[in-house]
C-alpha cells in the first residue's frame, strides 16, 4: 500500500532518468527540447519500499474543460477575484466576480518509480536572497503544496487503486504509465 514518504514533499527528477523511463514507456512526461532546466515536480510516495512520484504539470489551456477531480487526476486551483488574473493565467469563471485560477494538474496515471540518486527535494521555503522570479515561483509552489495537503489521503487511495488494479490484471489503461515496465527500468 502506498503511503506518504515522511511529510508531503515536492521533488525534481533527473532528466536522464526520465528519458530512460520515457524510452521504455512513452506515457512518462519527458520533453527532450527546452526542458533541460524545467523541474519535474512530483510528490513522493512509497509502496513496499519502492518510491514513486506523482507528477504535477503546469496549467494549460486544455485544463479549462477538465473536471476538478476524476479517478486519475486533480486540478490544483485557487479561487480568486477575476481582477487578480494576469494575461497568461489559466482560469474559468466561478461565482460572481470570482474565478477558479488553475495552478497545476496532479496526474496520478503518470506516476512513476524513482530510486535514490535520481531526485532531489525542492526547497519551497522563501529566502531573503531569492530573486523576484524565484519568489514568484516559490509562492506558486506553496499554493500547490497547501492544496495537495488537503487532498493527499484521497490521492494516495486513488494511486493504490490504480496501481493494484494494473498489477493484478496486467492491463494498462489508456494514457497511463506501465508500472511494471517502469519498475524494471528503475531496477536496472
Amino acid at each position: 500500500m502506498f503511503t506518504l514518504e515522511g511529510k508531503l514533499t515536492f521533488i525534481n527528477i533527473d532528466q536522464n532518468y526520465l528519458k530512460r523511463l520515457h524510452d521504455a514507456c512513452s506515457e512518462v512526461y519527458y520533453k527532450p527540447d527546452g526542458y533541460e532546466n524545467k523541474p519535474y515536480i512530483g510528490i513522493l510516495i512509497n509502496k513496499n519500499n519502492r518510491k514513486y512520484a506523482i507528477p504535477l504539470s503546469s496549467a494549460k489551456e486544455k485544463h479549462k474543460t477538465w473536471k476538478n477531480v476524476d479517478k486519475e487526476c486533480y486540478l490544483i486551483y485557487e479561487t480568486v477575484k477575476k481582477s487578480c488574473m494576469g494575461q497568461n493565467d489559466i482560469w474559468v469563471a466561478a461565482e460572481q466576480d470570482n474565478v477558479k485560477h488553475i495552478l497545476a494538474v496532479m496526474d496520478i496515471k503518470k506516476m512513476l518509480p524513482i530510486v535514490d540518486g535520481v531526485y532531489s527535494r525542492v526547497n519551497i521555503n522563501p529566502d531573503k536572497n531569492d530573486t523576484n522570479d524565484v519568489k514568484k515561483y516559490k509562492d506558486l509552489l506553496n499554493k500547490e503544496y497547501s492544496f495537495c495537503l488537503r487532498i493527499i489521503n484521497e490521492v494516495i487511495r486513488k494511486a493504490n487503486r490504480l496501481y493494484d488494479k494494473q498489477m493484478e490484471t496486467g492491463k494498462v489503461v489508456k494514457f497511463c504509465c506501465d508500472f511494471k515496465v517502469l519498475e524494471e527500468v528503475a531496477d536496472e
